[in-house]
């Protein structure tokens, strides 16, 4: 039986002198314990997102450390998740903030009503600068309501606007009497 010195310490290798205790008839003993420093996880920061849109975290990290992140994924708000290493790896924890941005939707002036066969054109870009494209095709003889689909990349939602178009009536006249 005997006391070690000096006290542990688990945060860096240390040389540890085991003392008998008198009258044993034994020697002091020297013990080396390595303390490996733990690595911290390497993530590539994911990119910003749009609400709704999916997001993946991975479970290994670029720097091979195998784990499982909490809380559970939400891609409704922007959120820090927490990695958490397998056991085994002398690996810490690691956070991961994931910002999640609000989906805009694009706005437009209205369209007067037009007359059927008059011109109709729809804008390529809202009055809120989000490009994209229309469906379905231009139509100038019914009215139509039309689906703007926001180009990828700018957060934004799809938005809908109604053409009324008005049928061209023939003017009627009353006959005039000889």
């Amino acid at each position: 039986s005997g006391t070690w010195s000096p006290a542990v310490d688990n945060t860096t290798t240390t040389t540890y002198t085991f003392t008998p205790d008198g009258g044993q008839c034994a020697t002091t003993q020297d013990l080396t314990v390595n303390v490996n420093a733990q690595t911290a996880p390497i993530f590539t920061q994911v990119l910003a997102t749009c609400t709704g849109e999916a997001i993946v975290l991975p479970s290994t990290s670029t720097n091979s450390i195998v784990g499982s992140w909490s809380p559970a994924i939400n891609n409704t708000a922007t959120t820090t998740y927490t990695f958490t290493p397998d056991g085994g790896q002398c690996a810490t924890t690691q956070d991961l903030t994931v910002n999640v941005n609000a989906q805009t939707a694009p706005s437009f002036t209205p369209i007067a009503d037009i007359c059927s066969g008059d011109a109709l054109s729809l804008p390529a870009t809202s009055t809120n600068s989000i490009s994209g494209t229309w469906s379905p095709a231009v139509d100038n003889t019914t009215t139509t309501t039309y689906t703007f689909t926001p180009d990828g990349g700018q957060c934004a939602t799809s938005q809908d606007l109604t053409v009324n178009v008005n049928a061209q009536t023939a003017p009627s006249f009353t006959p005039i009497a000889d």
